[in-house]
Formats: C-alpha cells, sequence, structure tokens
C-alpha cells in the first residue's frame, strides 16, 4: 500500500505499540537507564531481570500499569525473546509482573520484603533505606554478666560483660520483629547510657565506636514464639514466626554482635539474593 503505513497485529495477541501510547513511552522513560552488557559473565536474562526489578521496585513503573509485549521488549533491547520470557517468568514469580491471558504483561503490586538477613545491615537500616516508616520500642537496655550462649557467641572471658537492648520494630504500623541484641561489652563502654529510641544501633555504634559489621552468621527456625513476644507484638499466639539467630563479626574476625529475634514475616517477606 503506497504512502501509508499498516500495524501488522497476529492473530489472538494483543497489540501494544512501544512507542505509540502513552504506556509505552512510560516503559521507554523508566528503562532508559538499562543497559545490557553481551560480554558481561552474567546472563543477559538475569540483567534484564535485576534492572527491572529495581526499576518497579523504585517506583518508575506504576503499579497495574501495562508494560510492552515480550516481542516487543526483546526488539527495545536488542535481544532474543527466551531471554525476555526467563526475566518475565523470574519477575512474575516475586509478584512483580502480571500476565493476563489476551490483554497483556501488567506490573504487580511489589510485596513487601526485607534484606538484611543477607546483609550486615540491621533490620533498621534496611527497612529505613526501602523508605518504610519505622517505629521501636525499647523494653530492655542495661549492661550485664553474659549468659552461656552470650559468652560462647561473643568469646567473652569470665570478666566480660555484655550491653543487651530488646526491642520491637514496627514497619509502617505493623509488627516485623522482637530482637534481643547483645554487644560486646568491652567494645561499647558506656553506650547503656545512650538513647536508642527509632535509631539504628549498629549506625549509633559504627559513629561513636568506629566499629563495623563486615560478616555474619545467621541460622533461620520457624518457631511458636512464646507468649510474651506475640502478646507485646499483637501476634495471635499459637501461629508461628521465623527465629533468626546472629552473629556479626568485625573486620579483624572478632564477633561484636549476637542476636535472637522472632520475624513476622506476614508483615513482610525476607529476600534472599544468591550470586554464583
Amino acid at each position: 500500500m503506497t504512502g501509508s503505513t499498516m500495524e501488522i497485529r497476529r492473530p489472538g495477541r494483543p497489540a501494544f505499540d512501544l512507542t505509540g501510547t502513552p504506556e509505552g513511552q512510560a516503559f521507554s522513560d523508566a528503562c532508559r537507564s538499562i543497559t545490557l552488557d553481551k560480554k558481561s559473565g552474567v546472563s543477559l536474562w538475569r540483567q534484564l531481570y535485576e534492572q527491572l526489578e529495581t526499576t518497579i521496585r523504585e517506583g518508575r513503573l506504576e503499579p497495574h500499569s501495562r508494560i510492552p509485549s515480550e516481542e516487543m521488549i526483546a526488539d527495545r533491547f536488542g535481544i532474543s525473546r527466551p531471554v525476555v520470557r526467563n526475566a518475565m517468568q523470574a519477575l512474575a514469580s516475586k509478584g512483580l509482573v502480571v500476565k493476563v491471558h489476551r490483554k497483556g504483561i501488567f506490573v504487580g503490586s511489589p510485596p513487601l520484603e526485607t534484606d538484611f538477613i543477607s546483609t550486615t545491615l540491621s533490620a533498621y537500616d534496611d527497612l529505613i533505606a526501602r523508605g518504610h516508616a519505622v517505629r521501636t520500642k525499647t523494653l530492655e537496655f542495661y549492661r550485664s554478666e553474659p549468659d552461656e550462649k552470650e559468652r560462647d557467641a561473643l568469646g567473652l572471658d569470665a570478666e566480660g560483660s555484655v550491653v543487651r537492648v530488646v526491642r520491637v520494630f514496627w514497619m509502617d504500623d505493623a509488627p516485623i520483629t522482637y530482637t534481643r541484641m547483645s554487644l560486646h561489652g568491652e567494645k561499647v563502654p558506656g553506650f547503656e547510657n545512650m538513647d536508642v529510641d527509632d535509631r539504628s544501633i549498629l549506625g549509633m555504634v559504627r559513629e561513636r565506636y568506629g566499629r563495623t559489621l563486615v560478616r555474619a552468621e545467621r541460622w533461620l527456625n520457624a518457631v511458636i514464639p512464646p507468649k510474651d513476644v506475640a502478646a507485646v507484638m499483637g501476634i495471635q499466639q499459637g501461629l508461628p514466626m521465623i527465629e533468626i539467630e546472629s552473629i556479626a563479626f568485625e573486620s579483624d574476625n572478632t564477633p561484636l554482635e549476637y542476636y535472637r529475634a522472632f520475624y513476622n514475616s506476614d508483615a513482610a517477606r525476607i529476600h534472599m539474593a544468591i550470586m554464583k
């Protein structure tokens, strides 16, 4: 047909022009910073998946907005459809995109999750970094002789002490964790006299004493929490929570922090990134 263009539609597939609709333009603008390196040791589908995940979680793509078809995305980034399909499947498994039959692909509502289990960040720092409103209630805060578990975990001698902090955290008004933290007493002199309400304890330790965690060993277990823990968190008694036990170390491989926490996974899932 001379002097005009025709849009070719495949039977049974919804049309979605990447550059010809507001949604298509929004996708293009949101993904402007995405770059794929074909020479990288990281697979292309993972590169696309991780960068689209960041784009969605940062709110650059509106929840429930429509995004291009796999074919259009493949054309946009110069990659094959199987690469796009693998990335979309990974996003769909997290609820970040939703495929609707005969209608297309839509941005999902990202489920709340935390990353502190797989990093040396505290729960407080992780939640603040994600833009959540965080509130804490300090139930106990004092210096004491260590019990057997604290002594073993922190490598304390007979004269050693710990600074114990028991706190409850709320994320956006939802109770998320009950934590019993013990700090190596000799490494934090006078810390028990500070105000820790609604503050990051590890951030305070870093600023005041110049001590930073570089690695941690953690153990997870599904348990029925003690009645006092369930009561203070407003959790129905008898429902399981995730118990987290952790020992965290400084760069000289000596322990600084030991804690046990009860985590409410109904408030937010725990996310762990595993890299090869």
